[in-house]
């Protein structure tokens, strides 16, 4: 089941608040308050959504730790731009074992600026195929 909307969450707060800080009496007011809710919190909400508020300073939603875990490939494939600049995520591939395009994705997200095939193909004139 999906957590409750920001919404939701604040106004649990406030209600725990109202009820000085009695979850149980605070779920029963939301009940009263809010008859025609699609479900109804648990008083053990009320207080997490209290403590998770004073510890942390948000109200728990889906925006905080939530997301694609980080690559534990991005180290590698910045040290080795950050060696030679004019690498290649072939080059990249090759020597760390990153693919290409979770390569391209590296530097994209860390907004790399390379220089374009033109000016490469410019400084390197030999290299017809540069990736």
């Amino acid at each position: 089941m999906s957590a409750y909307t920001t919404h939701e969450y604040a106004n649990m707060h406030l209600i725990y608040g109202e009820c000085r800080c009695n979850a149980s009496a605070a779920a029963r007011l939301y009940r009263e308050r809010y008859p025609n809710a699609a479900r109804y919190p648990d008083h053990r909400v009320f207080t997490n959504v209290h403590r998770l508020l004073f510890s942390e300073g948000h109200l728990p939603n889906h925006e905080h730790g939530g997301g694609r875990p980080a690559n534990p490939m991005e180290d590698e494939a910045l040290e080795a731009v950050e060696e030679d600049p004019s690498t290649s995520v072939r080059a990249i591939e090759i020597t760390t074992g990153v693919r290409k395009s979770t390569a391209h994705r590296i530097l994209k997200n860390m907004n790399y600026t390379h220089t374009t095939y033109s000016e490469y193909r410019r400084y390197y004139p030999g290299t017809t195929n540069i990736e």
